[in-house]
């Protein structure tokens, strides 16, 4: 299934205000992934998914370079980022739709790569952007990711499991899987979570109405009312 990007940057769009007080998961393997970097000095650096500028402010604090290019499908990204630093570059672009002939010593994504309809040949681009002793740094959501969500409803993306993960890496890559598991106190807390994070960027932001009750009871009683998100980090 293609995913419609014209959806995801509405949703995400509507839900940009609310996301960083409800990306419990998503902050957690951003700092993760910063603390993974083993250098502290770069010359270019590439972001995929700047969106709020959590990882890009997270990235300047802990990181010298000289020139910093932030990538997202939502332009208002453009505002928070240059609220962070005016000197950052942003480009207002699907990753899946970009090129260029810069070569950069830095390429950092935290979960944002789900979002590609071609993962393997998104990784692929971005490896031909670094410069020979380039360094990635990504989180990417696996196989198992929201599995909640599909049991209940039966949407959910298509995540890649970690076997297919290391496949599009080197093997000298550094890869950590992270797992996080969140508790809300009723399933609706859950759902509000879900749109204020953009996830249901798939479908409308709705849910199908068909199995809404059913689902909720399924995420009440099978599961306690918890949701759990698998990422994996990688430093390759």
């Amino acid at each position: 299934m293609q995913l419609n990007k014209n959806l995801i940057k509405t949703n995400f769009k509507k839900n940009f205000l609310t996301y960083e007080q409800n990306a419990i998961a998503q902050k957690e393997s951003a700092h993760r992934l910063i603390s993974l970097i083993n250098r502290k000095n770069f010359n270019k650096v590439l972001e995929i998914g700047s969106y709020s500028g959590f990882l890009t402010r997270l990235t300047i604090e802990n990181i010298n370079c000289q020139s910093y290019l932030a990538l997202d499908i939502v332009e208002e990204s453009e505002f928070a980022i240059k609220k962070i630093n005016p000197k950052i570059d942003f480009l207002n672009y699907d990753v899946e739709e970009f090129n260029t002939s810069d070569k950069f010593d830095l390429i950092l994504s935290n979960a944002s790569l789900q979002w590609c309809n071609s993962l393997p040949d998104t990784i692929k681009k971005l490896k031909s952007f670094l410069d020979e002793e380039g360094m990635m740094a990504l989180s990417i959501f696996q196989k198992g990711n929201l599995n909640e969500i599909k049991d209940a409803f039966g949407v959910g993306l298509n995540y890649p499991n970690l076997k297919e993960i290391k496949n599009m890496f080197s093997k000298r890559a550094k890869i950590i899987e992270l797992d996080k598991v969140l508790q809300f106190a009723t399933p609706v807390e859950i759902l509000k979570h879900l749109k204020y994070t953009g996830v249901t960027s798939l479908n409308n932001n709705r849910l199908p109405v068909s199995n809404l009750k059913e689902g909720i009871k399924i995420l009440k009683e099978k599961y306690n009312n918890k949701i759990t998100y698998k990422s994996v980090i990688i430093i390759d």
